[in-house]
């Protein structure tokens, strides 16, 4: 009796089992083993390696793991074709891997062929549809990037044949080094310049496969970039309906660099294109939505601040449009507002700010610091304020604000590690000085 209760139990187990196995069976099949056992095995099984390069603290990498790598189809298609690893690249032992590949951001997902040549490499995040375009590439079922420059450079007026090409660039420029990297780098530049200037003039350009293009490999040459900027702005309700907001984005962002980089050359210039925020793109600046402001008067209130600071180093000037401008932003203004009002005080100004002027920056500062997301700014401007305090002989409160980034600097760590321990050793010095002035 006892016997067949062992075995019931068993039979019992191993059908509770069998749902869990069928759910691991559908996805891929990481190999358990080393870089260099996965690529010795992917050698003798005569296929190419696949590796998910992640972190641990890494949110794509999770949602990848999650909800691409565990898809049927993406999992029979890498089991069939690929040796696949999983290598956590902040490991001890994975650094030197992950060094030689030039891994620096997560997730990398790399294909390698059986002497650790890397044929493809991705940075950041990917849907499944990209990922087995990726896969298919490496193993031949699609064309290549050489293969395709080969066709191009036999048909050198096929657009069909420079899309392609120019869609798999990214990608390819990844796995260069050295000279071969900067050979390829002008080749690609040339191609992409000759292919926009074609399809602008034609009228063919107004497609998501090309806007993505331009986001990748665009921004190089100025000239070439706001000519894109015009026709694209020319042009916005076929490309709003053909890839979306992003399109106006994309003419917003462009316009704005061109009015900063004028604005801190002392160059006036910048009111040509502030002007065209209400007449030649508005309709890209009207994607911007302001409770209590128009995106002309932001910009207005904006770029004359900076003007005042860059070009005549007045900073009564300064301040008070600057105040203007947050006061116009209203709700609206963000961490990001004012901490820029502050830098852009701190870096203009510089030895020049009376005490006046730091209280300002300070409180400004304070302002940004509660709401702000990312780490390394949150520490930066803690800093700044420790400054400030420093520059007005509150010595005290200086510390306290030193002292704060300093515990905020103990959250960074992974690839982050490094400019962790610069941070930490710039403010340890800060908190030594201040010392020495306390005594």
């Amino acid at each position: 009796m006892k016997q067949i209760r062992i075995f019931l139990f068993a039979l019992l187990c191993t059908f509770l089992a069998l749902p869990a196995m069928a759910q691991e069976g559908k996805g891929i099949q990481f190999f358990k083993g080393t870089f260099a056992q996965a690529l010795a095995k992917a050698k003798a099984e005569g296929k190419p390696l696949f590796v998910d390069f992640y972190a641990v603290w890494c949110g794509p990498c999770k949602k990848m793991e999650k909800q691409i790598f565990t898809q049927p189809e993406v999992g029979e298609y890498f089991n069939k074709h690929f040796v696949a690893l999983q290598l956590d690249a902040e490991k001890p032992e994975n650094v030197d891997v992950a060094k030689t590949y030039k891994v620096e951001a997560f997730p990398t997902l790399g294909i390698f062929d059986g002497e650790g040549k890397a044929l493809s490499i991705n940075v950041g995040y990917m849907n499944a549809q990209e990922l087995m375009a990726m896969a298919k590439t490496a193993v031949g079922e699609v064309k290549g990037f050489e293969q395709l420059y080969k066709e191009y450079r036999q048909n050198p007026n096929d657009l069909t044949i420079q899309q392609d090409l120019l869609t798999l660039a990214p990608q390819f420029l990844t796995t260069q080094d050295g000279m071969d990297a900067e050979k390829w780098v002008v080749r690609v530049r040339k191609i992409y310049q000759a292919y926009i200037e074609k399809k602008m003039s034609d009228n063919s350009l107004i497609n998501r496969k090309d806007y993505v293009i331009i986001g990748y490999l665009g921004g190089d040459d100025e000239e070439s970039t706001y000519r894109l900027v015009d026709y694209i702005s020319n042009n916005m309700d076929a490309w709003m309906a053909a890839v979306g907001e992003p399109a106006a984005y994309y003419v917003v962002e462009k316009n704005d660099e061109r009015m900063l980089k004028l604005v801190k050359k002392g160059d006036e210039s910048y009111k040509t294109y502030l002007e065209k925020i209400r007449t030649d793109y508005k309709k890209a600046y009207d994607v911007i939505k302001f409770t209590s402001a128009t995106p002309y008067d932001k910009s207005r209130d904006y770029y004359n601040a900076l003007f005042a600071i860059y070009k005549n180093k007045d900073v009564a000037q300064y301040l008070k449009l600057m105040r203007q401008y947050l006061a116009t932003l209203g709700a609206d203004a963000n961490a990001a507002d004012y901490a820029m009002a502050a830098q852009s005080l701190y870096y203009a100004a510089g030895n020049k700010l009376s005490a006046a002027d730091h209280e300002q920056a300070i409180e400004w500062l304070k302002m940004a610091i509660p709401s702000e997301k990312v780490l390394m700014n949150k520490i930066n401007y803690l800093v700044m304020v420790g400054d400030s305090y420093r520059e007005l002989k509150k010595y005290s409160e200086a510390e306290q604000y030193y002292k704060q980034a300093y515990g905020e600097s103990l959250q960074m760590g992974g690839e982050l590690q490094q400019a962790q321990q610069m941070i930490q050793a710039s403010v340890l010095h800060k908190l030594s000085t201040l010392e020495l002035l306390m005594r």
